[in-house]
């Protein structure tokens, strides 16, 4: 799997923070542990994902085809902040 770096939310860009290993959406605040399920804010779901193979060696990210990403409340990982967040609990702007 290949997490899309859009927030489900409203589109924007979700860059990882360095200090808590979330993913952080600048725009609104949602929240996204390393494999992409969703901690806060307001999205409506974990990140979206795209799938991926091996052909001939090579790692092939299947763009063209969008696989909507887990539920609220999905937590596989039990993933808590490993630092400081990025942006506040409330979002960014």
């Amino acid at each position: 799997m290949a997490l899309y770096q859009k927030c489900p939310h409203l589109g924007c860009r979700v860059p990882n923070c360095v200090s808590s290993q979330w993913f952080e959406c600048p725009c609104h605040g949602s929240q996204y542990n390393q494999v992409g399920e969703k901690r806060g804010g307001p999205a409506p779901r974990g990140m979206d994902r795209f799938a991926v193979s091996v052909d001939g060696g090579v790692l092939v990210v299947d763009t063209g085809t969008i696989v909507q990403g887990p539920p609220i409340g999905t937590n596989t990982t039990g993933q808590e902040a490993e630092g400081p967040n990025c942006i506040g609990e409330a979002g960014g702007h």
